[in-house]
């Protein structure tokens, strides 16, 4: 036995045996297939960071023990309480996968933390003012005849405020861009949402609190 040499992230390895598992016991097929992938995305991200030998295999050490895997985590929001919590104790360059197969799963509702701190309160006005000039240009787009929801966009907005309270900054009268015309009005309104969704996903990424993170993911997820 060779004891030197990579090991297998512990976090990511516990993930990809709850996701496996999740995947054979699942009865609901749409997640079962959803979970099957995440396991498989999860494996090659272990062997990734492992690195491979000449021939193409795993380093004899990074091989996975699967005498006592991990088991299913229960349901999606279980899934995804494990995700934030390892995401902390996973490598910092696999947290965007975990980040992104948790707001795959994640629906609902999650708690905002009750004492933020300042760095948390600073990237909570970002994505406010992000989300302010983002309603103001769906309303453009709508005019020029896309079809556009900010629904999610304003409770977003409505929880940011709260969450801030009255430092919170307030939406401009008006907002500059390169607007678009009813050619490309539904384009347009398709890459705001992608661009508020990744805003959100980016903070979860980098996120110090599993409160936050949490807030963060479920929040992309509306969008």
């Amino acid at each position: 036995m060779d004891f030197f040499g990579p090991r297998p992230d512990s976090a990511l390895v516990e993930l990809a045996q709850t996701a496996q598992a999740d995947a054979k016991e699942s009865e609901d097929s749409s997640y079962a297939q959803l979970r099957r992938t995440q396991s498989e995305e999860l494996f090659a991200e272990i062997n990734r960071l492992c690195g491979l030998e000449e021939d193409g295999q795993v380093p004899e050490t990074c091989v996975i023990d699967d005498t006592d895997p991990a088991g299913p985590a229960g349901s999606r929001e279980d899934a995804v309480a494990q995700l934030v919590e390892l995401a902390e104790k996973a490598p910092e360059d696999s947290r965007p996968l975990l980040i992104d197969q948790a707001i795959a799963l994640a629906d609902g509702n999650a708690a905002l933390p009750e004492t933020p701190d300042e760095d948390m309160l600073g990237e909570a006005r970002g994505l406010l003012e992000f989300e302010y000039s983002t309603v103001y240009g769906l309303d453009v787009a709508e005019a020029h005849g896309a079809d556009v929801d900010t629904v999610a966009h304003e409770e977003l907005i409505v929880q940011l405020q709260e969450f801030i309270g009255e430092d919170a900054p307030v939406a401009d009268p008006a907002y500059t861009a390169t607007w678009p015309d009813d050619s490309t009005a539904q384009e347009f309104a398709d890459e705001l949402v992608q661009s508020s969704r990744d805003s959100f996903e980016a903070a979860a990424v980098t996120a110090q609190d599993s409160q936050w993170r949490s807030w963060l993911i479920h929040a992309a997820a509306k969008l």
